[in-house]
């Protein structure tokens, strides 16, 4: 009997795989693809989310009328074009002290990390869809009132951006959550890495967007970045759609293909399921937990170099602080470069069988936080070799993108039905970072802005990222998880309910389980 019944589960799979390449040969036109849509817009979601996020940072150098001599804070290196031994910026409107201004910048984050988790719940109740679509519209309007609330109060400033955070927070785990129903398995490294790149290429056109502040004053560039947002927001509702079954443009082969790829075909099911979020298994997993910890440390290291390595190349390296923008925005080019590569290759990887999944996902883990973590430290030590300096953190930023498919998308394997929540937990705790890493640079640069104070700097970068590497290693898994996996059994009335493993009686669960 046994036997019998194996040799049906195996034909199934076989017929499944049959059926499976039927529909991707006929999702192979020209003609394009919904998820293929849904890539562009998760894209543009990461993008905004980006951008929103810090523009201010670039607009408050014309903000502040500051009078603190930048010009001799080290003798490390030559002057490289900055003309004035003093530069003050005596535009700026505002007198905010620089722990006034480091409160403001990093304030966001307060907001931020505290809604990921509450994102991710919305977006299963609720869509994907309307979480993220209001969540941008509210954004744009935010962004768009800034200038007013800066001109009101410093303190309703600060409050609109913890509350820009707090709005923003819900969108990257939900568009985390989006993949569990429109990626097929084998495409949800390449799928997901794309959409995420967009925070590389947001850093690409937000650092430089400082000439917009020059030319047409601070105010504009919210203007700009809200009014784009708010267009943005209403092609959104447009074009997305929260599954392939909903989806009243998708061929019927790609919708085919998807479901069953994915194992969605289960319409009674989602209307009958009934199923609790497990927290407690969740909290409790070991993967879960290497997981946070090296998304944690890998982020350290790119906050790092994000939020001071504008101030490096001006005080240490002594660059033209018109050259800046653009030179903090070529390691981010090339990240979102990477990351692009990064995904496709462990696609590749996986679907060739050259490598197991979680041997690709151990392997681009190491490669994006060892590699960093290597590189920003030889950055500190090349003196006032400005090419060596620039390469070196450039790499360093660039490897980092190959956490991306390692690490941080590692929650696709260990969760799939909740890799929206599981991402959120993991997303909340690495962008803790947002806050944490600049006010530790802080702190140190208080002894003194020179180069052996940025030596440590690195070396506390490069210390997270190998921490990352060593917890990572040992605890990861691509197994999915007992507490992840759920169970369709018939209860006394007839009606089928879907039951978490943990909750499911031994005994009783062997004799009322359906098979799938």
């Amino acid at each position: 009997m046994e036997m019998n019944l194996d040799k049906q589960k195996e034909t199934k799979e076989e017929l499944k795989e049959v059926k499976l390449r039927f529909y991707q040969k006929q999702t192979s036109g020209c003609y394009v693809k919904a998820r293929h849509v849904l890539v562009g817009m998760g894209f543009l979601v990461i993008f905004n989310i980006y951008v929103l996020r810090t523009i201010l940072s670039v607009a408050i150098v014309a903000m502040v009328n500051s009078t603190e001599e930048t010009g001799n804070l080290s003798d490390t290196c030559p002057d490289r074009g900055q003309v004035i031994e003093n530069q003050t910026n005596s535009n700026g409107i505002f007198d905010w002290d620089s722990a006034n201004q480091g409160l403001l910048l990093g304030c966001y984050y307060y907001g931020y990390v505290i809604s990921n988790v509450p994102g991710a719940w919305l977006a299963k109740r609720y869509g994907f869809k309307l979480v993220i679509g209001v969540s941008m519209l509210v954004s744009a309007i935010l962004t768009l009132a800034t200038p007013l609330a800066a001109y009101a109060s410093f303190e309703l400033l600060v409050a609109l951006q913890i509350f820009l955070g707090l709005i923003q927070g819900v969108a990257s785990p939900s568009m985390q959550g989006a993949w569990s129903f429109w990626s097929p398995p084998k495409e949800k490294s390449t799928l997901s890495s794309a959409a995420m790149s967009g925070s590389s290429f947001g850093a690409c056109v937000t650092l430089p967007i400082g000439i917009v502040a020059e030319l047409l004053g601070w105010e504009a560039v919210f203007y700009v970045t809200g009014g784009y947002v708010l267009l943005w927001t209403f092609v959104w509702f447009v074009l997305i759609y929260n599954r392939p079954n909903d989806h009243p443009r998708i061929s019927k082969e790609e919708r085919l293909y998807i479901n069953e790829s994915i194992g969605l075909e289960r319409e009674k099911e989602e209307k009958t399921a009934k199923i609790r979020t497990p927290w407690r298994g969740m909290f409790t997993s070991v993967p879960l937990w290497a997981i946070n910890i090296a998304h944690f440390c890998g982020n350290w290291g790119n906050y790092t170099l994000l939020t001071m390595l504008p101030t490096f190349l001006s005080t240490i390296l002594k660059f033209d602080l018109s050259l800046i923008g653009g030179l903090t925005a070529l390691p981010f080019l090339l990240q979102w470069i990477f990351t692009l590569i990064s995904g496709y290759l462990t696609d590749f990887f996986i679907r060739r069988l050259i490598l197991s999944t979680i041997a690709v996902r151990k392997l681009n883990t190491i490669i994006g936080l060892g590699v960093p973590g290597i590189c920003i430290i030889l950055a500190g030590y090349v003196g006032c070799n400005a090419a060596a300096v620039i390469a070196f953190l450039a790499l360093s930023v660039a490897f980092n993108a190959f956490a991306t498919p390692g690490c941080k998308l590692n929650v696709l394997d260990i969760a799939p039905k909740y890799c929206g929540i599981t991402y959120a937990i993991s997303n909340a705790i690495a962008n803790t970072t947002g806050f944490l890493a600049p006010q530790v640079v802080g702190l140190i640069l208080l002894n003194g802005n020179n180069l052996g104070q940025w030596q440590l700097v690195f070396w506390i970068s490069s210390a997270f990222y190998f921490l990352g590497i060593l917890i990572y290693l040992p605890f990861a898994s691509a197994k999915e998880q007992s507490w992840a996996k759920g169970e369709i059994v018939r209860t006394k009335d007839g009606v089928e309910v879907e039951v978490l493993m943990e909750d499911l009686p031994s005994v009783s669960a062997q004799q009322n389980r359906m098979q799938l």
